[in-house]
Protein backbone atom coordinates (compact mmCIF):
# COMPACT_ATOMS: atom_id res chain seq x y z
CA UNK A 1 0.00 0.00 0.00
CA UNK A 2 2.70 2.27 0.61
CA UNK A 3 5.09 1.29 -1.85
CA UNK A 4 5.30 4.78 -3.62
CA UNK A 5 6.67 6.75 -0.71
CA UNK A 6 10.17 7.00 -2.17
CA UNK A 7 8.75 9.26 -4.32
CA UNK A 8 7.79 12.11 -1.83
CA UNK A 9 12.00 11.60 -1.20
CA UNK A 10 13.33 14.69 1.19
CA UNK A 11 9.59 15.72 2.66
CA UNK A 12 9.13 15.59 5.63
CA UNK A 13 6.71 12.87 6.86
CA UNK A 14 6.91 12.30 10.48
CA UNK A 15 8.59 15.10 13.23
CA UNK A 16 8.33 13.43 17.10
CA UNK A 17 9.46 15.44 20.17
CA UNK A 18 12.47 17.08 20.29
CA UNK A 19 12.02 18.10 17.00
CA UNK A 20 13.21 14.73 15.59
CA UNK A 21 12.34 14.76 12.07
CA UNK A 22 11.97 11.29 9.36
CA UNK A 23 11.91 12.17 5.72
CA UNK A 24 9.89 9.85 3.56
CA UNK A 25 13.25 8.41 2.11
CA UNK A 26 14.84 7.90 5.29
CA UNK A 27 11.05 6.13 6.59
CA UNK A 28 11.53 4.02 3.39
CA UNK A 29 14.85 2.99 4.19
CA UNK A 30 14.32 1.94 7.76
CA UNK A 31 11.20 0.31 6.33
CA UNK A 32 13.41 -1.76 4.11
CA UNK A 33 15.80 -2.50 6.95
CA UNK A 34 13.11 -3.86 8.77
CA UNK A 35 11.42 -5.98 6.19
CA UNK A 36 14.59 -7.66 5.44
CA UNK A 37 13.82 -9.61 9.11
CA UNK A 38 10.37 -10.52 8.27
CA UNK A 39 9.28 -13.71 5.65
CA UNK A 40 6.26 -13.46 3.88
CA UNK A 41 3.79 -16.10 4.53
CA UNK A 42 3.29 -14.51 8.12
CA UNK A 43 1.12 -12.99 10.12
CA UNK A 44 1.96 -9.92 11.94
CA UNK A 45 1.05 -8.46 14.84
CA UNK A 46 1.68 -4.78 15.51
CA UNK A 47 1.13 -3.31 19.14
CA UNK A 48 0.81 0.65 18.53
CA UNK A 49 1.21 3.49 20.01
CA UNK A 50 1.60 7.22 18.61
CA UNK A 51 5.17 7.01 17.80
CA UNK A 52 7.69 6.72 14.93
CA UNK A 53 8.10 3.19 15.57
CA UNK A 54 4.58 2.22 14.96
CA UNK A 55 4.57 3.90 11.69
CA UNK A 56 7.66 2.35 11.26
CA UNK A 57 6.29 -1.39 11.75
CA UNK A 58 2.94 -0.63 9.90
CA UNK A 59 4.05 0.38 6.90
CA UNK A 60 6.92 -2.53 6.93
CA UNK A 61 4.48 -5.15 7.70
CA UNK A 62 1.84 -4.15 4.52
CA UNK A 63 4.72 -3.41 2.18
CA UNK A 64 5.76 -7.05 3.08
CA UNK A 65 4.53 -10.11 0.53
CA UNK A 66 2.56 -12.38 1.36
CA UNK A 67 1.65 -10.66 5.16
CA UNK A 68 -1.52 -10.26 7.25
CA UNK A 69 -1.37 -7.47 9.57
CA UNK A 70 -3.19 -6.96 13.45
CA UNK A 71 -2.80 -4.09 14.25
CA UNK A 72 -4.24 -3.37 18.01
CA UNK A 73 -3.59 -0.07 20.44
CA UNK A 74 -1.02 -0.27 23.46
CA UNK A 75 -3.50 0.20 25.62
CA UNK A 76 -5.60 -2.56 25.61
CA UNK A 77 -4.88 -4.85 28.66
CA UNK A 78 -1.96 -7.34 28.40
CA UNK A 79 -5.17 -10.29 29.09
CA UNK A 80 -6.87 -9.25 25.40
CA UNK A 81 -3.01 -9.26 23.72
CA UNK A 82 -2.39 -12.43 24.81
CA UNK A 83 -5.71 -13.42 24.08
CA UNK A 84 -5.06 -12.30 20.48
CA UNK A 85 -1.59 -13.96 20.20
CA UNK A 86 -3.61 -17.61 21.13
CA UNK A 87 -6.36 -17.58 18.72
CA UNK A 88 -4.47 -16.00 15.28
CA UNK A 89 -0.87 -17.65 16.32
CA UNK A 90 1.46 -14.15 14.81
CA UNK A 91 4.58 -14.95 13.60
CA UNK A 92 5.86 -11.55 14.50
CA UNK A 93 5.19 -9.34 16.81
CA UNK A 94 5.87 -5.23 16.80
CA UNK A 95 5.81 -3.89 20.54
CA UNK A 96 6.69 -1.22 22.89
CA UNK A 97 9.67 -2.85 25.41
CA UNK A 98 7.69 -2.75 28.43
CA UNK A 99 5.57 -5.51 27.10
CA UNK A 100 7.25 -9.26 27.30
CA UNK A 101 6.63 -12.12 25.29
CA UNK A 102 9.12 -14.43 26.56
CA UNK A 103 7.69 -17.13 24.44
CA UNK A 104 9.01 -15.26 21.44
CA UNK A 105 12.43 -14.66 20.12
CA UNK A 106 13.84 -11.60 19.88
CA UNK A 107 14.75 -10.42 16.49
CA UNK A 108 16.03 -7.00 16.43
CA UNK A 109 15.32 -3.65 18.58
CA UNK A 110 14.29 -0.25 17.21
CA UNK A 111 14.17 2.45 19.71
CA UNK A 112 11.40 1.64 22.04
CA UNK A 113 9.82 -0.99 20.06
CA UNK A 114 10.77 -4.75 20.00
CA UNK A 115 10.36 -7.56 17.11
CA UNK A 116 9.57 -10.63 18.18
CA UNK A 117 9.23 -13.91 16.14
CA UNK A 118 8.04 -17.65 16.50
CA UNK A 119 7.67 -20.24 13.83
CA UNK A 120 3.55 -20.84 14.27
CA UNK A 121 2.99 -23.01 11.19
CA UNK A 122 1.36 -21.34 8.49
CA UNK A 123 -1.01 -23.28 6.09
CA UNK A 124 -0.43 -22.27 2.30
CA UNK A 125 -3.87 -22.00 1.93
CA UNK A 126 -4.64 -18.83 3.99
CA UNK A 127 -6.28 -16.13 1.83
CA UNK A 128 -3.85 -13.09 1.83
CA UNK A 129 -6.52 -10.69 0.62
CA UNK A 130 -7.02 -10.42 4.24
CA UNK A 131 -4.48 -6.99 4.31
CA UNK A 132 -5.06 -5.93 7.96
CA UNK A 133 -7.22 -6.70 10.88
CA UNK A 134 -8.66 -4.24 13.34
CA UNK A 135 -10.54 -4.97 16.38
CA UNK A 136 -13.77 -3.52 16.58
CA UNK A 137 -14.05 -3.77 20.49
CA UNK A 138 -11.19 -4.41 22.22
CA UNK A 139 -12.14 -2.56 25.29
CA UNK A 140 -14.41 -5.24 26.01
CA UNK A 141 -11.93 -7.97 25.62
CA UNK A 142 -14.11 -9.44 22.07
CA UNK A 143 -11.52 -10.67 19.59
CA UNK A 144 -13.55 -10.08 16.97
CA UNK A 145 -11.37 -8.78 14.39
CA UNK A 146 -12.57 -6.61 11.09
CA UNK A 147 -11.01 -8.22 7.74
CA UNK A 148 -9.93 -5.21 5.37
CA UNK A 149 -8.36 -5.75 2.03
CA UNK A 150 -5.95 -3.43 0.26
CA UNK A 151 -8.29 -2.45 -1.77
CA UNK A 152 -10.66 -1.18 1.16
CA UNK A 153 -7.67 1.16 2.49
CA UNK A 154 -6.40 2.39 -0.58
CA UNK A 155 -10.04 3.28 -1.54
CA UNK A 156 -10.66 5.10 0.90
CA UNK A 157 -7.90 6.47 1.72
CA UNK A 158 -7.38 8.49 -1.92
CA UNK A 159 -11.26 9.57 -1.56
CA UNK A 160 -11.06 11.07 1.70
CA UNK A 161 -7.32 12.54 -0.08
CA UNK A 162 -9.72 14.39 -2.62
CA UNK A 163 -12.77 15.41 -0.10
CA UNK A 164 -10.72 16.78 2.21
CA UNK A 165 -8.24 18.19 -0.73
CA UNK A 166 -5.11 17.30 0.99
CA UNK A 167 -1.58 18.22 -0.06
CA UNK A 168 1.84 17.76 0.24
CA UNK A 169 2.15 21.04 1.82
CA UNK A 170 -0.19 19.95 4.42
CA UNK A 171 0.36 19.27 8.63
CA UNK A 172 -1.63 17.33 10.79
CA UNK A 173 -1.24 16.22 14.25
CA UNK A 174 -2.00 13.47 16.24
CA UNK A 175 -5.15 13.78 18.38
CA UNK A 176 -6.22 10.32 18.68
CA UNK A 177 -4.46 6.78 19.12
CA UNK A 178 -3.59 5.40 15.96
CA UNK A 179 -4.91 1.98 16.70
CA UNK A 180 -8.20 3.10 16.24
CA UNK A 181 -9.65 3.01 12.69
CA UNK A 182 -10.10 6.92 12.91
CA UNK A 183 -6.93 7.93 14.01
CA UNK A 184 -5.07 5.28 11.76
CA UNK A 185 -7.65 6.74 8.85
CA UNK A 186 -5.59 10.03 9.46
CA UNK A 187 -1.76 8.63 9.31
CA UNK A 188 -3.14 6.37 6.08
CA UNK A 189 -4.33 9.78 4.27
CA UNK A 190 -1.44 11.78 4.99
CA UNK A 191 1.37 9.65 4.45
CA UNK A 192 -0.21 8.96 1.12
CA UNK A 193 -0.66 12.48 0.05
CA UNK A 194 2.81 13.49 1.17
CA UNK A 195 2.26 15.17 3.72
CA UNK A 196 3.32 15.76 7.05
CA UNK A 197 2.42 14.38 10.19
CA UNK A 198 3.06 15.69 14.08
CA UNK A 199 3.88 12.97 16.76
CA UNK A 200 1.38 14.06 19.99
CA UNK A 201 1.27 12.41 22.95
CA UNK A 202 0.07 15.67 24.75
CA UNK A 203 -3.49 16.39 25.70
CA UNK A 204 -5.82 19.65 24.90
CA UNK A 205 -5.49 20.35 28.46
CA UNK A 206 -1.65 20.85 28.54
CA UNK A 207 -0.40 24.37 27.10
CA UNK A 208 1.98 21.91 25.21
CA UNK A 209 0.12 21.33 23.24
CA UNK A 210 -0.97 24.91 21.65
CA UNK A 211 2.31 25.27 21.66
CA UNK A 212 2.92 22.64 19.06
CA UNK A 213 0.11 23.87 17.18
CA UNK A 214 1.76 27.43 16.93
CA UNK A 215 5.39 26.84 16.49
CA UNK A 216 4.66 23.41 13.93
CA UNK A 217 2.20 25.62 11.81
CA UNK A 218 -0.34 22.22 12.41
CA UNK A 219 -2.84 22.75 9.57
CA UNK A 220 -5.32 20.12 10.79
CA UNK A 221 -6.75 17.85 13.17
CA UNK A 222 -9.71 15.80 14.30
CA UNK A 223 -11.38 14.25 16.83
CA UNK A 224 -14.58 12.19 18.33
CA UNK A 225 -17.33 14.63 19.45
CA UNK A 226 -16.24 14.44 23.80
CA UNK A 227 -13.18 15.94 22.48
CA UNK A 228 -14.99 18.67 20.73
CA UNK A 229 -17.05 18.80 24.42
CA UNK A 230 -13.46 19.56 25.87
CA UNK A 231 -12.73 22.07 23.20
CA UNK A 232 -15.56 24.27 23.96
CA UNK A 233 -15.42 23.65 27.67
CA UNK A 234 -11.42 24.94 27.51
CA UNK A 235 -12.65 27.51 24.65
CA UNK A 236 -10.16 26.53 22.29
CA UNK A 237 -10.74 29.75 20.39
CA UNK A 238 -8.54 31.78 22.71
CA UNK A 239 -5.50 29.77 21.53
CA UNK A 240 -3.42 30.61 18.75
CA UNK A 241 -4.55 28.35 16.20
CA UNK A 242 -4.19 30.56 13.11
CA UNK A 243 -2.34 28.47 10.91
CA UNK A 244 -5.90 25.51 11.47
CA UNK A 245 -7.49 25.70 7.98
CA UNK A 246 -9.72 23.11 8.81
CA UNK A 247 -11.38 20.60 11.58
CA UNK A 248 -12.80 16.93 11.11
CA UNK A 249 -15.48 15.40 13.74
CA UNK A 250 -16.36 11.53 13.50
CA UNK A 251 -17.28 8.98 15.76
CA UNK A 252 -20.78 9.77 17.06
CA UNK A 253 -23.17 12.62 17.54
CA UNK A 254 -22.65 16.36 17.98
CA UNK A 255 -24.21 17.70 21.36
CA UNK A 256 -26.53 20.58 19.87
CA UNK A 257 -24.75 23.18 22.56
CA UNK A 258 -20.96 22.09 20.42
CA UNK A 259 -21.99 22.36 17.22
CA UNK A 260 -23.72 26.36 18.13
CA UNK A 261 -20.60 26.90 19.66
CA UNK A 262 -18.34 25.28 16.75
CA UNK A 263 -20.80 27.54 13.91
CA UNK A 264 -20.31 30.42 15.98
CA UNK A 265 -16.46 30.55 16.72
CA UNK A 266 -15.37 29.04 13.33
CA UNK A 267 -17.16 31.38 11.44
CA UNK A 268 -14.83 33.95 13.44
CA UNK A 269 -11.37 31.75 13.04
CA UNK A 270 -12.49 31.09 9.59
CA UNK A 271 -11.83 27.70 9.88
CA UNK A 272 -13.34 25.02 7.88
CA UNK A 273 -15.30 21.95 9.64
CA UNK A 274 -16.07 18.41 7.85
CA UNK A 275 -18.11 16.02 10.02
CA UNK A 276 -17.82 12.55 9.06
CA UNK A 277 -19.64 9.09 9.74
CA UNK A 278 -17.61 5.68 9.88
CA UNK A 279 -17.19 2.56 10.91
CA UNK A 280 -14.30 0.57 11.48
CA UNK A 281 -15.84 -2.36 8.59
CA UNK A 282 -16.52 0.69 6.27
CA UNK A 283 -12.08 1.06 6.22
CA UNK A 284 -13.85 3.34 8.07
CA UNK A 285 -15.47 6.70 6.44
CA UNK A 286 -18.46 6.53 4.40
CA UNK A 287 -20.05 10.07 4.88
CA UNK A 288 -18.44 13.44 4.84
CA UNK A 289 -20.82 16.78 5.02
CA UNK A 290 -18.73 19.36 3.27
CA UNK A 291 -17.65 22.41 4.93
CA UNK A 292 -20.01 24.42 2.41
CA UNK A 293 -22.64 22.77 3.80
CA UNK A 294 -22.34 22.96 7.49
CA UNK A 295 -23.98 25.51 8.31
CA UNK A 296 -26.99 25.01 5.89
CA UNK A 297 -26.90 20.99 7.26
CA UNK A 298 -25.23 21.42 10.67
CA UNK A 299 -27.18 18.57 12.45
CA UNK A 300 -26.47 16.37 8.99
CA UNK A 301 -23.32 13.97 8.33
CA UNK A 302 -23.67 14.88 4.86
CA UNK A 303 -23.58 12.65 1.36
CA UNK A 304 -21.76 9.39 0.81
CA UNK A 305 -17.96 9.78 -0.41
CA UNK A 306 -17.76 9.45 -3.70
CA UNK A 307 -18.42 5.62 -5.46
CA UNK A 308 -19.71 4.74 -2.22
CA UNK A 309 -23.78 4.42 -2.27
CA UNK A 310 -26.17 4.17 0.91
CA UNK A 311 -29.55 2.61 0.72
CA UNK A 312 -32.25 2.77 3.72
CA UNK A 313 -34.14 -0.81 4.66
CA UNK A 314 -36.60 -1.04 6.80
CA UNK A 315 -37.69 -4.09 9.39
CA UNK A 316 -38.19 -6.89 6.78
CA UNK A 317 -35.66 -6.29 4.30
CA UNK A 318 -37.13 -3.45 1.81
CA UNK A 319 -35.31 -0.58 0.51
CA UNK A 320 -37.25 2.51 1.71
CA UNK A 321 -37.22 5.28 -1.39
CA UNK A 322 -39.48 7.76 1.11
CA UNK A 323 -37.95 11.27 2.16
CA UNK A 324 -37.20 11.58 5.52
CA UNK A 325 -38.42 8.38 6.77
CA UNK A 326 -35.69 6.14 9.19
CA UNK A 327 -34.26 3.10 7.96
CA UNK A 328 -30.87 0.92 9.07
CA UNK A 329 -27.93 2.53 6.51
CA UNK A 330 -26.62 0.03 4.39
CA UNK A 331 -24.13 1.34 2.48
CA UNK A 332 -21.94 -0.07 -0.72
CA UNK A 333 -18.43 0.39 -2.17
CA UNK A 334 -14.92 -0.52 -2.47
CA UNK A 335 -14.82 0.37 1.14
CA UNK A 336 -16.85 -2.46 2.76
CA UNK A 337 -14.91 -4.91 4.57
CA UNK A 338 -13.90 -8.65 3.62
CA UNK A 339 -15.98 -9.68 6.77
CA UNK A 340 -15.24 -10.30 10.61
CA UNK A 341 -11.99 -13.23 11.94
CA UNK A 342 -12.84 -14.43 15.37
CA UNK A 343 -9.49 -16.95 15.63
CA UNK A 344 -6.81 -18.04 13.31
CA UNK A 345 -9.44 -20.07 11.12
CA UNK A 346 -11.29 -17.50 9.77
CA UNK A 347 -7.88 -16.28 7.64
CA UNK A 348 -8.86 -18.72 5.14
CA UNK A 349 -12.50 -16.68 4.47
CA UNK A 350 -12.34 -13.75 1.60
CA UNK A 351 -14.60 -11.57 0.67
CA UNK A 352 -18.34 -12.67 2.20
CA UNK A 353 -19.95 -9.10 2.25
CA UNK A 354 -19.24 -8.71 -1.29
CA UNK A 355 -19.13 -5.06 -0.90
CA UNK A 356 -22.70 -4.75 0.82
CA UNK A 357 -22.70 -3.41 4.57
CA UNK A 358 -25.57 -3.14 6.93
CA UNK A 359 -24.15 -1.21 9.51
CA UNK A 360 -26.63 -1.62 12.39
CA UNK A 361 -26.88 2.78 12.20
CA UNK A 362 -30.72 4.38 12.00
CA UNK A 363 -30.67 7.14 9.84
CA UNK A 364 -33.41 9.06 7.38
CA UNK A 365 -32.37 10.95 3.69
CA UNK A 366 -33.70 14.18 3.58
CA UNK A 367 -34.82 15.87 0.20
CA UNK A 368 -31.72 17.02 -1.04
CA UNK A 369 -30.33 13.31 0.27
CA UNK A 370 -28.35 14.16 2.93
CA UNK A 371 -28.00 11.54 5.65
CA UNK A 372 -29.24 12.61 9.46
CA UNK A 373 -28.41 9.85 11.75
CA UNK A 374 -30.68 9.14 14.65
CA UNK A 375 -30.01 6.19 16.51
CA UNK A 376 -29.07 2.61 16.82
CA UNK A 377 -30.37 -0.84 15.51
CA UNK A 378 -27.43 -2.88 17.17
CA UNK A 379 -26.88 -2.72 20.91
CA UNK A 380 -23.51 -0.60 20.54
CA UNK A 381 -23.04 2.77 21.84
CA UNK A 382 -19.54 5.09 21.26
CA UNK A 383 -17.53 6.32 24.14
CA UNK A 384 -15.12 8.67 23.54
CA UNK A 385 -15.19 7.38 19.97
CA UNK A 386 -14.58 3.63 21.65
CA UNK A 387 -17.14 1.21 20.52
CA UNK A 388 -18.24 -1.09 22.99
CA UNK A 389 -20.64 -3.93 23.00
CA UNK A 390 -23.18 -3.57 25.39
CA UNK A 391 -23.72 -7.62 25.59
CA UNK A 392 -20.11 -8.09 25.92
CA UNK A 393 -20.46 -5.64 29.15
CA UNK A 394 -23.36 -7.47 30.17
CA UNK A 395 -21.40 -10.96 30.07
Amino acid sequence: MFENLKKYKNSVAIECEKNKKFTFKKLVNESNKLKKKISSNSVCLLICSNSFESILGYITFLNNKKTITILIDHSFRINYIKTIIKKFKPNYIFAPKHLNFNNFKILDSISDYILYYKNFKIDVNINYKNFLLLPTSGTTQNSKLVRLSKLNLEDNSKKIINSLKIKRNHITITTMPMGYSYGLSIINTHLLAGSKIIINNKTIFEKKFWEIIYKKKVNSFGGVPQFYDLLKKIKFEKQNISSIKYLTQAGGKLEQNTLEYLKKNLIIKKIKFYKMYGQTEASPRITILSSKNFFEKIYSVGKPLKGTTIKLIDDKGKIINKKNKVGEIMINGNNVCLGYAKNFKDLYKGDINKKKLLTGDLAYLDEKNFVNITGRKKRLIKVFGIRMDVDDIEN
